[in-house]
């Protein structure tokens, strides 16, 4: 079975944003698409729209009856009765990174990865390479305007090789992905350049500590061909420390330090955007702008401006690329306004991209009342971070904290925790005022009686709190 080119797929776990990626692409390609989730999801009502037949609830009656590929997301249990069946019946099943690693075969694959970042860099460096007209394939973790949703096909639709005349690439088409390091999925992808954003502590109910993702980390760019490239965060100790297992070609991106390949200072806002002056390898390439705040946002652009002019982009295209670049779904998002009162939502669920959250809103709102909304992401990740997250949470002078969203296939029963504990935790830190709501209603509650003494609320979690952002300006 030649998997890319089937004409009847299910997709088991549809509602996780790279699953339905894989799930437009196969219905682009005609393909006749079925999936299903354990409860509603953001993207169900368009899914529908587009053809796919969707179902709300896993069920071994879901399974068509003419089934040629089942793709499931990492999350789905073993003892899911759909997953069950298609085993049973001897379906060729592909996990998600599985698919995502037929997808990129064939073709010059671009892996984003690192611990925060991955979406914003990949939206940023797909729209460089779309304006220099280099026609990429992207499958990135978040709806971009003026994209299908998550997913952006070619122009030129590439059932064979199609020449570019790229002295990088050659005659393949570029493919860039996110590349995420969970259950060390990214070693089961054969990319040909690979960008590093940072590396922190992460995924804790899988990796045993700091040195066991960088062990991952070090075994993924060991992977890159020698051909290749590596983009990395050179201000980044762990980066810089796993960067050199390469024999691929190695480029230096730094916010801090001038003799790298890439340099960015200088940084300053105007008018609601952030500018930014850069160097490429000692050359002066002038002022660069993006329409989203946080400095990290500057690094990440810098990657992805590292890793496009790498591809023979124009410096010209990216920065006009960039400039038009207002950030991706729940990535500081500004869903609208209440009244006067900016909503803003935004994915962050590990304290460096809480505390990066924060600050970003800082610096775009000076001296301006602004209040954070935080949902926990999963009970393990919690407990054991429930230190550092309360480190960077003291720094939102007003906190609105609701119960934690517990993950699917994360043994959450088992845990105690609570958001309770991270109020107590915050509270010895500092004397800040912080409000506690026990559900997502209740915490939707909170908010709307405290919105309208605020310049702004920014709405932070990977869960389900961004309902609240859609509920508020609706």
């Amino acid at each position: 079975m030649e998997f890319l080119t089937v004409k009847n797929i299910h997709f088991i776990g549809l509602g996780g944003i790279g699953v339905s990626a894989i799930a437009r692409y196969f219905l682009a390609q005609g393909s006749k698409v079925s999936g299903s989730d354990r409860a509603d999801f953001d993207q169900a009502k368009d899914l529908r729209k587009r053809g796919i037949k969707v179902f709300i609830r896993h069920d071994a009656k879901n399974l068509p009856a003419k089934m040629e590929a089942v793709v499931y997301s990492s999350a789905v249990p073993a003892d899911n009765p759909e997953f069950s069946l298609a085993k049973e019946k001897g379906i060729p099943m592909f996990e998600y990174v599985e698919a995502l690693g037929e997808i990129m075969k064939g073709k010059y694959g671009v892996g984003v990865s690192g611990t925060n970042g991955k979406t914003s860099t990949t939206a940023m460096l797909g729209k460089i390479l779309e304006a220099d007209k280099k026609d990429p394939m992207v499958i990135v973790g978040g709806k971009v305007p003026g994209w299908d949703a998550n997913l952006r096909l070619p122009k030129i639709h590439r059932t064979t090789l199609c020449t570019q005349g790229s002295p990088v690439y050659g005659d393949q088409g570029l493919f860039v992905a996110e590349a995420c390091e969970y259950r060390r999925h990214f070693l089961k992808l054969d990319p040909n350049a690979v960008i590093l954003t940072n590396i922190e502590a992460e995924h804790l109910d899988y990796f045993k500590d700091i040195d066991d993702i960088k062990n991952a980390f070090l075994e993924y760019v060991g992977k890159l061909p020698k051909d290749g490239f590596l983009i990395y965060n050179a201000d980044d100790k762990n980066v810089a420390e796993v960067s050199k297992n390469t024999k691929a070609k190695r480029i230096s991106c730094s916010l801090k330090k001038k003799n790298v390949d890439a340099f960015a200072a200088n940084i300053r806002y105007e008018k609601g955007n952030q500018v930014f002056q850069v160097w490429w390898k000692g050359e002066d390439l002038g002022d660069f702008k993006i329409g989203v705040p946080g400095i990290f946002n500057v690094m990440n652009a810098l990657e992805a401006l590292a890793c496009a002019l790498t591809l023979g982009a124009k410096s010209a295209s990216a920065k006009k690329a960039l400039a038009q670049f207002h950030g991706t779904w729940r990535r500081f998002e500004q869903v609208g306004k209440l009244g006067k009162t900016i909503i803003i939502s935004d994915y962050a669920h590990h304290p460096a991209g809480v505390g990066a959250t924060i600050q970003a809103a800082k610096e775009l709102y000076p001296n301006k009342k602004i209040l954070f909304v935080f949902q926990p992401h999963q009970k393990d990740r919690t407990s054991k971070l429930l230190k550092e997250f309360a480190e960077v949470l003291k720094t939102a002078d007003d906190l609105v904290l609701s119960e934690i969203y517990e993950v699917a296939g994360r043994n959450e029963t088992a845990k105690k925790v609570n958001s309770l504990e991270l109020v107590s935790e915050i509270l010895k830190l500092r004397d800040t005022n912080i409000a506690y709501g026990t559900s997502l209603k209740e915490t939707e509650k909170i908010v709307r009686k405290m919105l309208p003494y605020y310049h702004a609320v920014v709405i932070m979690g990977a869960g389900d709190i961004y309902q609240i952002a859609g509920n508020l300006i609706q």
